[in-house]
């Protein structure tokens, strides 16, 4: 059995292991770790990222920024987009499929065939991975909420960081905006330094009732700490000092906050102002709001964006974009669409109403909510949309206009992994 094979084979039998898929608390994680040593109380100083949007931004941020600062960092991201090794950036470099292989196998033998999500094995092995390899800092972010997530055994993180808070797994994490942020605001541990990006009122109240239980220092972006653009400039303030910055590589009005959320924790580390703005020119993160080429089913002069926005506050800020793009060159709008069941389909559209786009709709590989898509495109047509119903990515290409038009394909991380998948593929 090769390696991928026996990586594919852990992942079989870690799904056999739980009735559910995801089961929140933290009972079964700390067993677990306590099997192995409790590797996660043996970690450089660690920085906890929770929200809604934009945590894999700010994650890219952060990293890139402490790379320029000559740092050697650990990353622990999810979900992956294309192979699981994603997860797991041990020393500044993705894990190799024979180390993971190893690890995988290991963490099967310490748990022993015991009740355990496939999510709680997956972080015993990028705690075990962790300890194993020096490194100056670890960045992890959240699975799931953030109060009973997996990642929240983390007992004393040095910082914590809070992206944008919005209505999402309402299944899991409360029914409403006041619900969902205690969920994310779990992760606040006692005297943590707290940094937040700006959010509804709901959101902030909860956020400080909990900081002010903890006596923790919690700041907000455009209050605390100020990000904007200015004349072709990134400027950032707090109250002690004013950095005047490169614009981000990554492309979307929103990535201001996602950078300036990454600064204000470079500040609270002391990184120099040259490897904040290297590390705002040098970052990378694949799938959000990437620009693509070469699709050989597309004409060649077709603008196509990837983007995994999946709810309506990534809606409203992709819309944007788009607003943004038409005031460069108006061009009619085509979105190639699938999302899952549990989410706002209704709400994530709206956004884009204006636009009256044209949306192919395809099915979802490998989703934990799958739904048909024929049944999705019954419900966009409800809504009052034009759509295109396709079985598969292919014929979804095929179908776009011919005349140039501007093509966005999102609604779901899995559906860009599945683009990014066939371009590793073709490539």
């Amino acid at each position: 059995m090769n390696v991928a094979e026996r990586i594919s084979s852990a992942l079989q039998r870690f799904a056999l292991l739980h009735q559910k898929e995801i089961d929140l608390g933290l009972g079964r994680m700390n067993e677990l770790l306590a099997k192995a040593g409790n590797p996660h109380l043996s970690l450089p100083p660690i920085i906890h990222v929770a929200g809604s949007n934009g945590k894999g931004s700010t994650i890219a941020f952060v990293k890139a920024m402490a790379i320029a600062q000559g740092l050697t960092v650990h990353v622990h991201t999810s979900p992956h987009l294309i192979r699981l090794n994603e997860r797991y950036i041990i020393a500044g470099e993705e894990v190799s499929d024979a180390a993971l292989a190893d690890l995988l196998e290991e963490v099967e033998a310490i748990n022993d065939n015991a009740p355990a999500t496939e999510f709680e094995l997956l972080c015993l092995a990028m705690f075990i991975a962790f300890r194993r390899t020096a490194a100056d800092l670890v960045i992890i972010e959240v699975g799931l909420g953030g109060e009973l997530d997996a990642t929240n055994v983390i007992v004393k993180p040095t910082l914590c960081l809070i992206t944008p808070i919005s209505i999402e797994h309402t299944d899991w994490l409360g029914r409403d905006i006041a619900g969902i942020a205690k969920a994310k605001a779990g992760i606040i541990k006692h005297q943590c330094p707290v940094i937040s990006a700006a959010q509804p009122n709901d959101v902030k109240d909860v956020f400080e009732r909990i900081a002010s239980r903890q006596k923790s220092e919690l700041k907000f972006l455009n209050e605390d700490i100020s990000c904007r653009l200015e004349d072709g400039r990134l400027v950032w303030s707090d109250e002690t000092q004013l950095l005047d910055l490169p614009l981000p590589a990554l492309q979307g009005s929103w990535q201001v906050q996602n950078a300036g959320l990454a600064i204000a924790a470079a500040v609270h580390f002391g990184w120099t102002e040259e490897a904040i703005a290297n590390g705002l020119q040098q970052v990378t993160w694949p799938g959000r709001l990437q620009r693509l080429s070469g699709i050989k089913q597309l004409p060649p002069d077709t603008e196509v964006w990837l983007d995994g926005a999946h709810n309506p506050h990534a809606a409203i800020a992709l819309a944007e974009f788009i607003r943004e793009r038409n005031r460069i060159e108006p061009l009619p709008l085509e979105m190639i669409l699938s999302m899952q069941a549990t989410k706002d389909l209704s709400g994530f559209l709206l956004p884009f109403k204006e636009f009256n786009p044209i949306i192919h709709l395809v099915p979802l590989l490998g989703a934990r909510a799958p739904i048909t898509v024929d049944e999705l495109t019954q419900r966009v047509l409800h809504l009052g949309y034009t759509a295109k119903v396709h079985h598969d990515l292919n014929t979804a290409f095929m179908s776009v206009s011919k005349d140039k038009t501007r093509l966005l394909i999102t609604g779901s991380l899995y559906l860009v992994g599945e683009i990014l998948t066939l371009r590793s593929i073709n490539s």
